[in-house]
């Protein structure tokens, strides 16, 4: 499973940043090629928050 791995911060205040992992099905490939627009719709149900950076990564996710 590819990890991706965005970089949130609250927009009121943008000092107040935090890493949140997302599963993403698919290749590493395919994540760098589609990685902006599955970032995107994860951002639409959160709009406190802004998206200021997002990478791919091959390691695996652990179940919480």
């Amino acid at each position: 499973m590819i990890a991706l791995t965005l970089l949130l911060c609250l927009n009121s205040n943008p000092t107040d940043c935090h890493r949140e992992n997302v599963a993403f099905d698919g290749s590493i490939m395919q994540c760098a090629l589609f990685g902006q627009a599955a970032a995107a719709n994860y951002m639409r149900a959160r709009p406190k928050w802004s998206l200021k950076r997002y990478r791919c990564s091959s390691r695996r996710l652990t179940d919480a």
